[in-house]
């Protein structure tokens, strides 16, 4: 087997995951900072790949010429038209890592077919990501659009956490943990809990989204409060999440013998303590931006890890 081969594809499928990371947290920072519609099409941004600096490199009815079916063009914001623009940039970016790593995949193809699989619709996915972000804008970002945009953004980060996990066992094949079935069966339920704990957190950012349309910025402080049912729900079921997780890693840490799998389980751990202390600032400081798109960051790498770690605890 061609170790170096290997260990080439795995450094692209990690870059890979950084970029889609990297995705995550600009579409995040594009909401916090109201930029969805800095760009009024796609996927040119005011008809230009390079986007204006200034309301004057546009014409003058660009209002007119820029509305769409469902949405009126606001006054030009060069802050917002750049923050939406990089982050199609990245996603752009990711989606030639993608295809890259398709092509690479192939030679790797005889050792594990499944690498091959899972490029291939990672490749395809990321087609339909930016197709349903083309969609999100037209439709003047349509919530349910909006978490159907989410919930394809997991699915792309468990492909890429899948392909690097089985690249490496191609390093390592004879390497088994054995790990008790308890293990098992609350990793599946804290995965499962991060997975709605994600779901309503999308839920609730689209209410604050409705409420910052219609509350005056003097009252952003009154946010908190105006939230429904779904807000308690997902701050009550954060504390449970969070002590799930210290079970589970309690357990690793206690009865598995895996340096690695032991570390997985330690950084879970920290992140979850930062990704509850950041939830407590959002919530007693009327959701300052800057701290939201560490929030879902914070969020996905959590998924990510109890993917990973899975990956690691399931048997062939």
């Amino acid at each position: 087997m061609p170790t170096k081969n290997i260990q080439r594809f795995i450094l692209l499928a990690q870059i890979t995951l950084v970029f889609i990371f990297l995705v995550i947290i600009a579409g995040s920072v594009v909401r916090a900072t109201g930029s969805g519609m800095g760009c009024p099409d796609w996927p040119k941004c005011f008809g230009k790949w390079i986007p204006p600096t200034d309301a004057s490199q546009l014409p003058e009815n660009y209002k007119e010429i820029y509305a769409g079916e469902h949405h009126a063009v606001a006054e030009f914001n060069a802050l917002n038209t750049w923050t939406e623009y990089l982050n199609r940039l990245a996603g752009a970016i990711l989606g030639v890592l993608i295809f890259i790593q398709l092509l690479v995949s192939i030679r790797i193809k005889k050792y594990d077919k499944r690498i091959f699989i899972l490029s291939l619709l990672s490749f395809f996915l990321i087609g339909f990501q930016g197709w349903l972000g083309a969609k999100v804008v037209s439709s003047n970002l349509a919530p349910l659009k909006i978490t159907i945009h989410m919930v394809m953004a997991l699915v792309i980060l468990s492909f890429a956490v899948a392909i690097i996990y089985r690249a490496k066992k191609l390093l390592d094949p004879a390497k088994e943990i054995s790990v008790q079935p308890r293990i098992i069966q609350v990793a599946a339920l804290v995965l499962l809990m991060t997975i709605i704990q994600i779901m309503l957190g999308t839920q609730v950012r689209e209410e604050v989204d409705v409420l910052m349309k219609n509350f005056d910025a003097a009252f952003r402080g009154d946010i908190i409060e105006n939230l429904g049912i779904t807000f308690n729900v997902h701050r009550t079921f954060s504390i449970l999440i969070m002590w799930m997780n210290f079970y589970l890693v309690f357990k690793i840490i206690k009865t598995c013998t895996d340096t690695s799998l032991k570390n997985m389980g330690k950084i879970l751990a920290t992140i979850l303590i930062i990704e509850f202390l950041v939830g407590v600032i959002l919530n007693r400081f009327a959701l300052p931006a800057a701290l939201q798109p560490v929030h879902l960051l914070l969020a996905c790498m959590t998924y990510a890890l109890q993917f990973a770690i899975i990956l690691k605890v399931l048997k062939k």
